[in-house]
């Protein structure tokens, strides 16, 4: 039952039985209330439930609807394995279903309610989150612009896309009737799944657009899509679900030529609705592929079959020869490229995707074929929750974009939306249109807004889009931050990070497979926060040795200060931006009395690795910034840290070896600016709420100003800031925030959401914070903002980016 339903196999016999009781149970609700439905149409007499003498009898009524069609719902005879003593619950069953008055709801409502009703703890074990019903209006709306469109989804799952696409095609229809129906399901519309169960649901659910209409051929296949191209044949089914005892899941869909298969296993194919087989389904291009594809991350790719990821990516050999296939990209991604192959010119992506997406290292090649080949039309995102699909707590976005590139004018409409409920998709698709209308760009803003109800599109022009960060108009919803931001990077005083001269940027210890984290070679600063696992702490220290103590023995060992290094590994609640009088050292060099015992009472039983001391020597730097973090988080109090001596920074953070003293304490203050934080809130990769890490090659592009640039007035004034606010005790960046915004900058509303966000805090708003006033003024002196304007910005920068992160706050709670 559960391999036939889901498509994949549990892990253990307990698993099983609870999964198939789970599916037995949605199975049987589906065909009460299909059965209730199917009797307002069809001449079926109502069940009576009190009439029934055992569970088994309901299967009579089942079978007046076997005569007609619908087998994929009835086939499955739970009722006769109920045991005698479930008949008085399906009594109540029956009667609770039959109060609702299913039949009474719009049918294209009800075809979702079916698919609702799956258990989504059957869901998760196949990674199947559903597109919720309103985002998949908004996207049928934004895709498809004529009744004649012929629209394909790859993962159709129970078909939610497939049914938006049918009514938003019925609405731009003239005249609708069984004619177009059997048009629409027939030849227009056309699914795939893997999972055998969703494919055949997908059926019901389109059918149910019009129940009135009768149709022998729906343009449903079971099949690995991802092996398909326009001219490819799906068989009709060889074997139907009823027989099947075992089902194929995709590891059996991975081969390129279908291996023999017994009597008892479910073959690829087309479905009709009779369930018994299939017209043959011949691929052809489509206008719009419509898709919410499957999430699997690339370590579950490896796990589908023995070779399945060689194949996959040999299925998109041209794509791979240009470089746009990545080793580690997720299962989605390659649907992207899928959906290119079965696209017309002109023709339209319209998907459910994560928003790692459009920033994640990995995906690169969807971006360029994206950027390169098609005008990107709509991206959206949520503001009131992350997601798009059912039951998921990634962030998502919806793109659509049309294969055809304009390079000369062609813009890209971002929107917000508050919530699902409020949102009118013609409201939408009409105001997207007239936005597009008008000029994208002025000498004041890089974007043009609309404000909607429940939402705020802003169109920008393509030009002014890059490529590593195509979700970067979402990270701050305060268009002014981002109109202030591209004016501040466009200043001559910039470079990019990976463009300085000397230093080059890597990781801190434990920072990737070449430098692991090894606790047991930190000698804490017994002040820091501190884990179980940070064993030693410094007791004493002098210009010749470090004594370190265990905090669980009373025990110490004297060690040569030539054998450390000053090392920076508790980064929450360390309050100073200069880190040069903290006691924390990292041991890179093992030739001294005791260092057996060193590691042996660390719990470590070797040195970590052979050419330890050689990688860690590579990693000194006066300055480190982070790489991983939570930007509400009540540790955070700064984006950046210095060290007078060369550091051992922790694996979160990022380091520049070879930046020179003085330049790294300049530089410091701006990675420490509120501008920077700007900077990190617009280039973020999304992730849970306030969390969010940075990849090597979003922060090579990170804008810094040159040390070369500056000149004697701005060294001295970054200088003489610097020794004003180095030893200060700096709270969290929320705290920070907060104290240095008016209470008059918060509408009513914005006050009880910051109250609500951080409510210890709350009390504090307005107070001031003078050293993050003084380090920020000084960094926009030097960027060359005129000093006239600096508080201007500055009333701007802190209440809105107090806001954003009150939004991450609650987005995370």
């Amino acid at each position: 039952m559960f391999r036939n339903v889901l498509g994949a196999t549990p892990e253990d016999d307990e698993e099983e039985q609870q999964a198939a009781r789970e599916a037995a149970g949605f199975l049987l609700t589906n065909q009460i209330t299909f059965y209730r439905v199917l009797s307002a149409h069809k001449d079926f007499p109502d069940i009576q439930p009190n009439d029934l003498q055992s569970p088994g009898d309901l299967g009579d009524y089942f079978e007046l609807v076997l005569e007609y069609d619908y087998t994929p719902v009835y086939s499955f005879k739970i009722v006769d394995d109920l045991p005698q003593e479930s008949l008085p619950l399906l009594r109540d069953a029956i009667k609770a279903i039959y109060a609702l008055s299913p039949e009474r709801i719009n049918h294209d409502i009800l075809g979702k309610v079916f698919h609702e009703l799956i258990p989504i703890s059957a869901r998760k074990k196949v990674a199947a989150y559903y597109t919720k019903n309103k985002a998949a209006d908004i996207l049928a709306h934004l895709a498809i612009e004529d009744a004649d469109d012929r629209v394909m989804d790859p993962a159709c799952g129970s078909g939610t896309l497939l049914a938006a696409s049918y009514m938003r095609k019925r609405e731009l229809t003239g005249v609708f009737g069984e004619e177009t129906h059997r048009q629409f399901v027939e030849k227009d519309i056309t699914g795939i799944d893997v999972m055998p169960f969703a494919a055949h649901l997908s059926c019901i659910h389109l059918a149910l657009q019009a129940p009135v209409y009768e149709t022998d051929e729906v343009n449903i296949g079971i099949e690995d899509s991802t092996k398909l191209k326009p001219g490819s044949t799906i068989s009709p089914l060889s074997f139907v679900l009823p027989e099947a005892s075992e089902q194929r899941g995709l590891h059996e869909f991975s081969g390129d030529n279908s291996p023999d298969v017994s009597d008892e296993v479910v073959e690829g194919g087309s479905i009709a609705m009779d369930a018994v087989s299939g017209k043959e389904m011949d691929l052809d291009y489509v206008d719009v592929v419509i898709m919410n594809p499957p999430y699997s991350r690339q370590e579950s790719i490896a796990r589908f079959a023995d070779g399945y990821k060689g194949r996959l990516r040999d299925r998109f050999s041209r794509r791979d020869s240009k470089g746009q296939i990545h080793g580690k990209m997720s299962f989605c991604s390659y649907f992207f490229f899928l959906a290119d192959k079965f696209l017309k010119p002109g023709g339209k992506i319209a998907a459910v995707v994560p928003a790692s997406t459009l920033n994640k290292t990995t995906d690169s090649g969807v971006r360029e074929m994206l950027i390169n080949d098609y005008n990107i039309q709509h991206i959206l995102a949520r503001t009131d929750a992350p997601n798009f699909s059912e039951d998921t707590d990634l962030r998502e976005i919806l793109i659509v974009a049309e294969k055809e590139r304009d390079s000369e004018g062609s813009s890209t409409a971002y929107t917000n939306l508050n919530g699902l409920t409020k949102i009118d998709p013609e409201d939408l698709l009409n105001d997207a249109k007239i936005l597009a209308e008008g000029e994208v760009k002025s000498s004041e803003s890089v974007s043009k807004d609309y404000n909607g109800e429940g939402y705020t599109t802003r169109r920008f022009p393509t030009s002014e889009l890059e490529e590593h960060n195509l979700f970067a108009p979402f990270t701050v919803d305060n268009h002014e931050m981002f109109d202030l931001w591209y004016q501040i990077r466009g200043k001559d005083v910039f470079t990019r990070l990976g463009d300085l001269k000397d230093p080059w940027l890597t990781g801190g210890l434990g920072f990737g497979g070449n430098a692991p984290d090894c606790k047991a070679a930190i000698l804490n600063n017994p002040n820091s926060s501190l884990h179980k696992g940070d064993v030693w702490v410094v007791d004493d220290s002098s210009e010749e040795s470090v004594t370190a103590r265990h905090r669980f023995i009373d025990e110490t060992i004297e060690i040569p200060k030539s054998k450390v290094e000053p090392a920076f590994h508790r980064i929450p609640y360390t309050t100073s931006l200069d880190l040069s009088s903290s006691e924390e050292y990292a041991v890179i060099r093992d030739d001294f009395d005791g260092v057996n015992r060193f590691f042996d009472l660390g719990e470590i039983d070797e040195y970590p690795k052979k050419n330890w001391t050689e990688l860690a020597e590579k990693r000194l730097s006066h300055l480190g910034f982070m790489r991983r973090l939570d930007l509400t988080a009540s540790g955070l109090s700064h984006l950046a840290y210095y060290g007078d001596e060369p550091h051992l920074f922790h694996g979160m953070m990022f380091c520049l070896p070879g930046l020179e003293q003085n330049d790294a304490r300049r530089l410091s203050m701006w990675m420490d600016s509120s501008l920077n934080l700007l900077q990190m809130l617009i280039t973020r990769v999304p992730d849970r709420g306030g969390w969010t890490k940075y990849h090597r090659n979003t922060v090579e592009k990170f804008y810094v100003p040159d040390p070369l640039a500056l000149d004697e007035e701005d060294e001295s004034l970054l200088d003489s800031v610097f020794e004003e606010v180095r030893d200060v005790d700096f709270p969290s960046i929320s705290e920070q925030l907060i104290r240095n915004t008016p209470e008059a900058a918060l509408t009513e509303d914005e006050h009880k959401r910051l109250e609500t966000a951080f409510p210890s805090l709350f009390e504090q708003l307005g107070d001031g914070f003078d050293a993050r006033r003084r380090l920020d003024r000084a960094v926009l002196e030097v960027i060359d903002v005129p000093v006239k304007r600096h508080e201007e910005i500055l009333a701007l920068l802190y209440p809105a980016l107090l806001k954003e992160v009150v939004a991450l706050k609650l987005m995370m709670d």
